[in-house]
């Protein structure tokens, strides 16, 4: 089973939350930001990833094209503000 994990994104580390149900934990998964081009040409293995991030409480899949997310464990809450 996938781990649940309360989501911080960018250097300010701002508290992320479901756009859909205002949910705050959430399972990762790396995915492929497939383009109809790359499709065309059989080379879809080529696409660059992005990091999923699917709602505990409604599943609603939200895509990050780069880096700027953190994981945290739920029982340790969110990191302090610098």
């Amino acid at each position: 089973m996938a781990r649940s994990s309360l989501v911080t994104i960018g250097p300010d580390r701002v508290r992320f939350q479901c756009l859909v149900c205002r949910g705050e934990l959430f399972h990762d998964q790396e995915i492929k930001l497939n383009t109809s081009a790359m499709e065309f040409l059989g080379i879809e293995w080529a696409n660059r990833s992005g990091t999923g991030l699917i709602c505990e409480r409604c599943s609603f899949v939200h895509t990050f094209a780069d880096n700027q997310i953190e994981l945290w464990d739920p029982k340790g809450g969110y990191p302090p503000l610098a």
